[in-house]
């Protein structure tokens, strides 16, 4: 996902250390491997796996490299933005990562797909743009940065790391990649209301919304299944990705106001005014949605 079957190849460049003490930001003895992709991807995934059985953290290069040292003059175009979240999440009209990795416990990094590669400063200086609207780690948004590898079963003795906890939409158009990074986070889209379509509508197969989607759908952004700050940017998130699956603005307002559906509970909440409130949710999806397109 990061380096794309399409890339026309460079090299991985590797990681690892041991860290001395958990708070420590420095690791001793560091090792740096490099491998040519994609030809070599299996051997960095190895390497990767072997060093964390030895009790040493790994990382990864965000981005290829032209050459054997992970340098930002040895950037190679770039595929995919990444901002390392720290507790954070995309705010409300912020682009939807395209996948989401559990880097340590209560950590994530995100990425987002580009529809075509980047040149490299262009893409460092929308990283920037993405990090500031999220309020994502300052100092996570450079080229040559190192991240936790997006593999199950690299952890260190103290971090687990590497499990994919999400995968959703479309790759970002590269054209547009920086519409909705600005430091509010807003993306500039049209805000138009969506009207609510006349007479009843039956609520439309989920099946093609991935399993994180359905979840929230069903279950609603509460309790263990928390996974949005407020009710409000999870029921846009839910909009947003029934907007990029190809659902219409029926089927949208049939789930959001479906009673057996835990994502309808603010609208319901909100009682004569929750037409209002999904009229604003939805219209900001749906043209946040076609910008994208």
């Amino acid at each position: 996902m990061l380096y794309g079957t399409d890339n026309p190849g460079g090299y991985v460049g590797l990681l690892c250390g041991v860290r001395e003490q958990h708070s420590s930001g420095k690791l001793s003895d560091p090792r740096s491997a490099y491998f040519e992709y994609p030809g070599k991807a299996g051997a960095a995934e190895a390497w990767c796996l072997e060093r964390s059985a030895e009790g040493r953290e790994a990382y990864f290069c965000a981005h290829l490299l032209i050459a054997r040292r992970r340098t930002k003059e040895n950037a190679a175009p770039v595929l995919a933005l990444w901002a390392d979240a720290d507790g954070s999440v995309p705010s409300v009209g912020a682009p939807e990562p395209t996948a989401v990795v559990e880097s340590s416990p209560g950590r994530r990094h995100l990425f987002w797909r580009l529809s075509r590669p980047l040149p490299p400063r262009e893409a460092e200086a929308l990283n920037r743009r993405i990090s500031r609207a999220i309020g994502a780690d300052p100092s996570g948004w450079d080229l040559g940065q190192l991240l936790r590898p997006p593999i199950p079963g690299t952890a260190s003795t103290t971090r687990p790391s590497g499990e994919i906890t999400g995968a959703h939409g479309r790759p970002l158009p590269s054209a547009r990649a920086g519409a909705g990074a600005s430091r509010s986070g807003s993306t500039g889209a049209p805000t138009s209301r969506s009207r609510r379509p006349v007479g009843s509508h039956p609520s439309p197969d989920l099946s093609r919304l991935s399993g994180r989607t359905r979840a929230l759908i069903s279950r609603g952004n509460r309790g263990a299944m928390r996974t949005y700050p407020s009710r409000s940017e999870a029921d846009f998130a839910a909009c947003l990705a029934m907007f990029a699956a190809g659902f219409s603005e029926a089927d949208a307002w049939a789930v959001m106001t479906d009673p057996a559906q835990g994502i309808s509970e603010k609208y319901l909440e909100k009682g004569r005014h929750g037409d209002a409130y999904l009229s604003l949710t939805i219209g900001k999806a749906r043209a946040l949605a076609r910008s994208a397109g």
